[in-house]
């Protein structure tokens, strides 16, 4: 079988499939009479060329089905008959990958369910769900899928994604870390795109493995000179005499642009207990700052003012005593603050981040709360912060206490939060507004919390 380029009236027509030229001509006049029904002067038909034999009638099968689709599915009103070739396009896969042909790996996506767009719908899914997602941002990422198809062209499928990855970007629904595995829902998108994108090499996420000094860092960063990397400092202790610097943010590369500095946190020198308490407030400070930048943007609109001022004044305050801590350190003084000072900011820490969880939890769905859980709460009440309040003060949040749990058995470990009346009533925990301390076994505060449903 050989394919035939065809010329109507002078313009390129397409192809026509037959062993010899005359019957690629009588081809040809039967397509052009179809094309052209009404003519009343039959259509000047040529062949260009003496014919190019077909390696595999079912990859050349496949290959037309596939233009014909990508073509059909952009039409309004055409959605049916599209998926209906999209299933002409998935038996011809399979036929194909059962001659040992071309796109084997294609062929399985397509049998599983995935393929194409279906997996890219699948990772957008819960941005497009989320109502707190602005509706032109949902509307521009449709806008952008609907150019994905079943088989478009690498090429072609890696601008759509950069794009779709833009907006995102722009949206504040990108990790700033650029992982390929989401670390909640919302980011599920991003990371998909991040890791396909790496992949083709449009995309580049440099995290400097190895390098742990200000020299190699400065050695790696010279491609992008000062615009490379944004600097902040913390108590880190020192590398073989060396300064220590820790990378807290990756640098970003599309194409040849630099879309993200990386950010590196320059070491200050101190004794262990220094180095631990300031890394239970740096990690708050830095996951607050991450939230605030990102995720935080959908959210900020439906707060109240003093729910949107909980992570600027929590801010501060880190700020502050962080401040005191480099200045003491700078003229030689005591840098470890009162045991008290300690104890009071660390759970001032925690008690704000179960402040905007509660903020959260009044928002129209949970998409935010839940993000929130994975990107702030646990690290900062579970491990950070928490974890420096249990070991240096043994103080711990009461497991207990926590959303979803039932108040009956609880008394004297929490007192109800006023506020907005829940849509029904209950004894179970909607949302903590700031936890139970226990010390010894003995809760030294009880949590603030809201019963039944909103």
């Amino acid at each position: 079988m050989k394919r035939w380029e065809v010329s109507i009236d002078g313009a390129k027509a397409g192809h026509v499939y037959a062993d010899t030229a005359e019957a690629a001509r009588r081809a040809a006049r039967a397509a052009a009479k179809r094309i052209f029904p009404d003519r009343e002067q039959e259509p000047l038909v040529r062949l260009d060329g003496d014919g190019e034999p077909v390696a595999s009638e079912p990859v050349e099968a496949r290959r037309l089905a596939s233009e014909v689709y990508e073509g059909l599915r952009l039409l309004p009103g055409m959605e049916l008959p599209a998926e209906k070739l999209r299933n002409v396009l998935l038996l011809l896969e399979s036929a194909v990958a059962r001659a040992g042909g071309e796109g084997l790996e294609d062929a399985g996506a397509l049998r599983g369910g995935g393929g194409g767009d279906t997996e890219l719908l699948e990772a957008l899914e819960p941005v497009l769900r989320a109502e707190l997602v602005p509706s032109l941002v949902k509307e521009r990422l449709r806008g952008l899928v609907e150019w994905v198809g079943a088989r478009t062209g690498e090429a072609e499928r890696r601008q759509v994604e950069l794009k779709l990855l833009g907006a995102l970007h722009e949206a504040g629904l990108v990790d700033e870390q650029w992982s390929d595995t989401a670390p909640c829902a919302l980011y599920r998108a991003s990371a998909f795109l991040v890791a396909r994108l790496r992949r083709a090499g449009a995309l580049r996420v440099e995290r400097f493995e190895g390098a742990t000094s200000a020299e190699q860092f400065r050695a790696a960063l010279a491609p992008w000179g000062k615009d490379g990397a944004e600097l902040t400092w913390a108590f880190l202790r020192a590398h073989d005499g060396a300064e220590a610097v820790e990378l807290r943010r990756p640098l970003v590369v599309v194409g040849e642009r630099l879309l993200q500095p990386a950010r590196l946190a320059r070491g200050v020198d101190a004794d262990p207990e220094v180095v631990a308490f300031d890394r239970a407030l740096f990690d708050s400070l830095d996951r607050l700052r991450a939230w605030s930048q990102g995720l935080g943007r959908l959210a900020e609109p439906h707060l109240s003012e003093p729910q949107r001022q909980l992570i600027p004044r929590t801010e501060k305050r880190i700020d502050q005593a962080r401040q005191q801590m480099a200045k003491a350190a700078k003229e030689g003084g005591e840098v470890l603050p009162l045991d008290t000072a300690r104890r009071d900011l660390i759970k001032l820490v925690i008690d704000q981040v179960h402040r905007l969880e509660d903020a959260l939890a009044l928002l129209p769905d949970r998409s935010l709360r839940e993000a929130f859980g994975e990107l702030v709460f646990k690290d900062v009440v579970y491990r950070g912060a928490g974890d420096y309040l249990c070991q240096r003060f043994g103080i711990t949040v009461d497991m207990e206490v926590v959303p979803g749990a039932e108040a009956e058995g609880l008394t004297g470990r929490y007192k109800k939060e006023p506020g907005p009346a829940p849509r029904s009533k209950t004894t179970r925990i909607h949302s903590v507004v700031i936890p139970c301390y226990v010390q010894a076994g003995v809760a030294i505060r009880p949590a603030s919390v809201r019963l039944g449903t909103y």
